[in-house]
Order: C-alpha cells, then structure tokens, then sequence
C-alpha cells in the first residue's frame, strides 16, 4: 500500500512501500510503527522501594552508632565527675571542721548554696550528697583504722596527737557508696536513652585517703 503525504502546498506524493516510515524498522504495511510497552513506572517503583530499605538500614546502623558514642561520652563523664568529687570531699574534710560532713558533701558535687537533704551533681542524677561517705582514720599510715570519735577541733586533735592521746585523728578518708550506706556498695549508673533503661552497669566504687590537715584550726 502506498503512503500518501500531503504537504501545505497541496500536492501529494506518493512513497512506495520500502520508503515508507516504519518500513524495515518493525512497522507492518501500513507503515505504522508498534507503539513500546514500557515498564519504567514499575522501574521507577521498584527502585523507590529499594531506595526506602537501604536508607532504613543505614538509618538504624547510624543511629545506633550516634547513640553509641553519645552513651560511652555521658559514661567517661560520670566516671571523671565521681573521681573529681571524691577528691573534693576528700580535700575539704582535711581542713573543715569535724561534724561538717553535710557541708562538705554539698560542695562536693558543687551544690554548696542548697539547703535541701538530697541534691545531686549536675547532670548526673545518681552521683547525690547522700554518696558521699566520708570517714575519719586514726592510728599510723599504714595501719588506719576508722573511729566514730574525734576530737571537738582540730587544736584540740593536734594536741591530743602530739602528747599520744586518743582521739587522734590523723587521716580522712571518703568513698562514693550507694545511699551513703556501709558496707560501701558501687553506684548504680542510669542511662541517658530510655530504651537502655533497664540497663544495669555500677560505677566502681572511687575512695580517696588524705592526711588531716587543720581540721578547721586557725592560726592564734
């Protein structure tokens, strides 16, 4: 069958069959050519879908490694505060007076202007005043042992440690226990994300020993 083309002009002309358009390319006499199926929306879908699952598995894999190190952060933080605190008490108790336990538990985890029962560093809610345990020693360096008693200030314990009398403070030392309780247990750390807090992990328990310095004695 001939195609027929009709131009603005009005004359026609006539293509035999083997010039038609579509002709040797897969079209049929008419010269018509076969109209593509294509499947690029179900590509197009597919490669969506795709795309959703592997960036939900890269999400939890780097979710879980942002929350990671923000947890092992928060973690070396609480073990360096309950190391610093220690200290502190431990420096405090060496030069106030005897029977400021309370004050010097405050200051240690930097709540010195408080005047509640229970207060707690910031930031780190299981590190409290109330862990703060803070003992008096007597006897010699190498063999302290802990006493109840001691003497009304620091003049009095000099006094009493030079002329070999009892009490005689000499030594203070202060540890981080669960409630402050002895037998000294380690403190229960607490995770910053809720879905890890069932989590059980225990800060080691810090203690620190110092000589006792003035005890609050002052220069006359």
């Amino acid at each position: 069958m001939d195609l027929e083309i009709r131009w603005l002009s009005g004359h026609a002309h006539r293509l035999p069959p083997s010039r038609a358009p579509g002709a040797g390319m897969g079209g049929d006499e008419s010269g018509r050519l076969p109209l593509a199926r294509s499947g690029c929306r179900g590509t197009l879908s597919h490669q969506s879908g795709a795309s959703s699952v592997e960036f939900a598995l890269v999400s939890l894999v780097l979710c879980a490694g942002l929350f990671g190190c923000m947890e092992l952060c928060r973690i070396f933080w609480v073990w360096n505060s309950a190391a610093e605190v220690t200290a502190r008490a431990a420096r405090l108790a060496a030069v106030l007076p005897f029977g400021s336990s309370a004050q010097i538990a405050r200051n240690a985890v930097l709540q010195a202007g408080s005047t509640q029962a229970s207060v707690a560093f910031p930031g780190i809610p299981e590190l409290t005043n109330q862990s703060v345990q803070i003992e008096y020693m007597t006897g010699s360096w190498g063999s302290l042992t802990p006493t109840a008693s001691y003497p009304v200030d620091g003049v009095q314990n000099l006094a009493n440690c030079l002329q070999g009398l009892t009490p005689c403070i000499s030594a203070v030392q202060v540890r981080l226990c669960q409630n402050g309780t002895l037998p000294c247990q380690p403190l229960n750390y607490q995770s910053l994300w809720v879905f890890l807090w069932g989590l059980t992990l225990s800060i080691p328990t810090f203690s620190v020993t110092v000589p006792l310095q003035s005890a609050g004695a002052t220069q006359a």
